[in-house]
């Protein structure tokens, strides 16, 4: 789906399961020299397969955004995603295909308002401040604890250390939470403000 399509899907979808967590990832592998602009389905299925093989039970991710800023539904809304153990209860798993270490992959512009804009329809969606609370990194999450660390501990580099400027709490809340807050005001803000605490 293009942008457009997502949020008419997203806004007129009846998910009964609650959310209160979008985690962001990159794929690492599959990066963009893998995507050859044609092959959506073939890297899902792909991903698909390892992701079985792994016993997560089907694709890992609810999403998945490309570098032509298209946007896959993946595992369904209502099931629990296997993203960030400690952190997939409540969430959404939304999973950017590319490698944002420093010296990978150089986000495409359509890819990045796709993923801003992705997390701000989430945001509008389900009610959810655009803060560092309700968007979380998988690199904030020590892998063997499963608790919070912001990035002490044992942890994975995803969604990348040039993500946005960085994978740090810090990086998150300079340089994408606000791209996210105005992608938001854009969409009309959150549906219920009271409801998480805004006024």
């Amino acid at each position: 789906m293009n942008r457009d399509e997502f949020k008419d899907w997203l806004f007129s979808a009846n998910i009964k399961r609650r959310i209160k967590l979008i985690q962001n990832h990159h794929t690492w592998l599959p990066d963009y020299s893998r995507f050859k602009g044609d092959n959506h389905f073939q890297l899902l299925e792909a991903m698909d397969r390892s992701h079985v093989s792994r016993r997560l039970g089907g694709i890992a991710q609810n999403i998945t955004t490309f570098s032509d800023g298209l946007i896959a539904l993946c595992r369904s809304f209502e099931r629990t995603p296997a993203g960030i153990k400690g952190a997939n209860q409540g969430a959404v798993c939304l999973e950017n295909l590319g490698n944002f270490d420093l010296g990978g992959d150089e986000m495409s512009d359509e890819h990045r308002q796709t993923i801003i804009f992705v997390n701000a329809a989430l945001c509008r969606k389900f009610n959810l401040p655009p803060d560092t609370d309700s968007i979380v990194y998988h690199y904030w999450y020590d892998l063997k604890t499963a608790e919070r660390m912001n990035g002490s501990g044992s942890t994975k580099s995803c969604p990348g250390t040039n993500f946005f400027g960085g994978n740090s709490v810090e990086s998150a809340e300079e340089n994408f939470i606000p791209l996210v807050r105005t992608e938001l005001g854009k969409l009309g803000g959150v549906a219920d403000p009271k409801a998480i605490g805004l006024y």
